[in-house]
């Protein structure tokens, strides 16, 4: 008799887990039936929203729509943009009316240019036949020379410069295609569109970087035919 009360104690402790786990499994659900939960994606059934406009507003046109107030905001957040496509707005605010303005935006303006300005004296320090760093160089003077960071006439002589440069590493360096296509655009920008078919020539003709600058090398060479 005592034999059979352990056994049945021992059932029962072994069937306590398989209890709790049923537990565990079948309450929860019914208590959500109980509260009318209903368990489901509410998106699939919500109205779809408006179409919005995928083209941002220019920084031109929110420059014009700012207070005051927010405008020193909008400068001071100008930090963060590559420098050559802040370099517009910020000579606008050189000659606004706000002297605080004016001299931040100067300095900005000032910090951006000499920080290119020193990669690229680095990296004109690197081995001339190192080609990563030869076509980082173009790159840095390509920005340099852009129409907002430098006048007509510095723009000039800066491309002269760093076409001499790009024919210079092309001898030096392995053409590798971030060096051919670096020296295409500085050839292209120069007025030298002869080179820059020679340099682009070199590209595989499947190459991505060879399909994009391909159409502005053909007009280059058009332009200059009929000149």
């Amino acid at each position: 008799m005592e034999n059979s009360f352990a056994i049945l104690v021992l059932v029962g402790l072994a069937a306590l887990p398989l209890l709790f786990s049923w537990l565990i499994v079948v309450l929860p659900s019914k208590r959500r039936e109980a509260l009318g939960l209903i368990v489901a994606n509410p998106l699939h059934a919500a109205p779809l929203a408006n179409v919005q406009s995928v083209i941002p507003q220019p920084l031109v046109a929110m420059s014009r729509q700012l207070s005051s107030a927010a405008m020193t905001a909008f400068i001071v957040g100008m930090r963060h943009l590559p420098v050559e496509q802040a370099a517009p707005l910020l000579s606008r605010y050189m000659r606004c009316d706000d002297p605080a303005l004016q001299l931040y935006a100067q300095s900005l303006l000032a910090q951006g240019q000499e920080r290119w300005q020193s990669n690229s004296t680095a990296l004109r320090r690197a081995p001339e036949d190192d080609a990563r760093a030869a076509a980082w160089l173009l790159e840095a003077g390509l920005i340099l020379a852009s129409p907002t960071l430098s006048s007509a006439t510095e723009r000039s002589g800066i491309l002269r410069e760093l076409a001499a440069l790009a024919q210079q590493r092309l001898a030096t360096c392995e053409p590798t295609p971030m060096l051919l296509s670096a020296a295409t655009e500085v050839f292209l920008e120069a007025g030298l569109a002869y080179e820059a078919w020679v340099a682009l020539d070199q590209l595989d003709t499947s190459s991505p970087l060879r399909l994009k600058l391909e159409p502005a090398v053909v007009h280059a060479q058009r332009l200059q035919r009929l000149a």
